[in-house]
C-alpha cells in the first residue's frame, strides 16, 4: 500500500510540473503586488483657478457717466455745475479672489453722446475739448479692488475702492473710484465717484474757454459713473 501511495504522489507531482512547464511558469504560488492607484488630489493649476476665479459680468447700457465742472457764465453773477452725461455703455469685468481683474476686463462710454442743458456747450465739448472724431470711447480698465470680500455675496450692500486705468482722448491714468453697490441675484447696481477729482491736464486737454459765453472754468472734473450690470445668479 505504501508503494501505491508512494506512486501516486510522484505522478501528480509530475503532472503539475508538466503543466507548469507547459504555461512557461513554475509551480512555486504566484505572488501578485497591486498597483497604486492614480492620485484623485486636484492639480496645483486647477487649486490656483478655483481660488481665484470668482464671476463674469456684462455691462448694461442702462449704465452712464456724469461729468460736473464749475463754471462761470457771461452775465451770471454765480459759477454753477455744468452737468454733462453719457451713455453708450459697453463691456464686461471678471473680478478674482484676490482683488485683480481677468484680462479682457474693460468698460467703454461713448462720449459722442455727452449732453447738458446747452447744445452750444456740448457741441464745444465733444468737437474742441475731447475731440471724440478721432476718440469716440473713453474705456476705463479695472486692475484693483480694495475693500470688497469676494466672490461677492449674492445679496446686500457693499463699499469698495475701485483703482484702474481710464483713457480718455488717447491718454491713459490710474484713477481711482469710491464705489457704493447693491447685488441682487444676478442683478448689479453701483455708484463710482472719482477719488480725488480729475484735472483737464490729465489727460492732455486745457480747459475750456468760450469767448462772450464762458468767463471761466474751473480745473477740476468731478465723475460718477452709475454702473448697471449682470452676471451670475450666485
Amino acid at each position: 500500500m505504501k508503494n501505491r501511495a508512494s506512486a501516486r504522489l510522484i505522478a501528480v507531482a509530475a503532472v503539475a510540473s508538466f503543466l507548469a512547464a507547459a504555461c512557461g511558469g513554475s509551480a512555486s504560488p504566484v505572488t501578485t503586488t497591486s498597483t497604486p492607484t492614480p492620485s484623485t488630489t486636484p492639480t496645483a493649476t486647477a487649486v490656483a483657478t478655483a481660488a481665484t476665479s470668482t464671476e463674469a459680468w456684462a455691462v448694461s447700457d442702462k449704465s452712464k457717466a456724469t461729468i460736473r465742472v464749475r463754471e462761470q457764465l457771461v452775465g451770471v453773477n454765480l459759477p454753477s455745475d455744468a452737468v454733462l452725461t453719457a451713455t453708450g455703455a459697453t463691456g464686461s469685468f471678471d473680478p478674482h479672489a484676490d482683488g485683480t481683474f481677468a484680462s479682457g476686463s474693460k468698460i467703454s462710454f461713448d462720449v459722442t453722446t455727452l449732453s447738458s442743458d446747452q447744445r452750444d456747450r456740448d457741441n464745444f465739448i465733444k468737437q474742441d475739448t475731447l475731440q471724440v472724431r478721432q476718440f469716440p470711447k473713453a474705456e476705463f480698465v479695472p486692475t484693483k479692488v480694495s475693500g470688497l470680500s469676494l466672490p461677492l455675496a449674492t445679496s446686500g450692500s457693499f463699499t469698495f475702492t475701485l483703482t484702474g486705468n481710464m483713457t480718455i482722448r488717447g491718454k491713459t491714468k490710474e484713477v481711482t473710484f469710491d464705489v457704493v453697490a447693491k447685488r441682487d441675484g444676478s442683478d448689479l447696481t453701483a455708484t463710482a465717484t472719482a477719488s480725488p477729482s480729475w484735472k483737464f491736464g490729465d489727460f492732455g486737454m486745457t480747459a475750456p474757454s468760450v469767448p462772450f459765453r464762458v468767463v471761466s472754468v474751473t480745473d477740476e472734473i468731478r465723475v460718477a459713473i452709475d454702473l448697471v450690470a449682470t452676471g451670475p445668479k450666485s
